[in-house]
């Protein structure tokens, strides 16, 4: 079961450019070029944040007790980013909060969401490849999406993020 909470979705004339909040570190960098390009093109950045299902099913409350807190660490992790966000480019982001696997989420709210224009997102730089979201979608999906993805190189410094961008 799938929840979404997208709040302020009403689309700017750039759209929507969309981050996938997670733990890792290339979000910063991601998160920055986002920021940037959505001031210069009159955009907003959206924050999708995906609670991976509770794997403790044995006891219904316990099951339950386990999908709220993960639900309560999820509203808290994306409002301080939002928080960052703003302070970036002087709007409040699109938030989307969904429960379930993180390439069905991304998908389906690229596909529901049609003010989103662009998915922007971090490659980590380790010897294990760009993370297992950005394979994924570079392999599996890329062409059939509807819109364009760039891929931001985790180690990019600000000043070479704010050339870029």
């Amino acid at each position: 079961m799938a929840e979404t909470e997208a709040e302020g979705a009403t689309p700017s004339d750039g759209g929507v450019f969309l981050c996938v909040v997670d733990e890792t570190a290339e979000l910063w960098p991601a998160l920055r070029f986002a920021c940037r390009k959505a001031n210069r093109q009159d955009a907003r950045v959206g924050l999708l944040c995906v609670v991976e299902p509770a794997e403790f099913q044995h006891w219904l409350a316990i099951g339950d007790l386990m999908r709220e807190e993960r639900r309560e660490e999820a509203e808290e992790t994306i409002q301080l980013i939002a928080t960052a966000v703003q302070k970036q480019t002087g709007k409040m982001p699109v938030l989307y909060i969904r429960e379930g696997d993180v390439k069905d989420e991304l998908l389906a709210v690229i596909e529901e969401e049609k003010s989103i224009s662009l998915l922007i997102l971090g490659a980590a730089t380790g010897p294990d490849g760009p993370g297992p979201l950005i394979s994924y979608l570079v392999q599996k999906k890329a062409g059939g999406l509807r819109v364009p993805i760039t891929i931001v190189p985790g180690n990019l410094s600000n000043d070479e993020i704010d050339a870029l961008s």
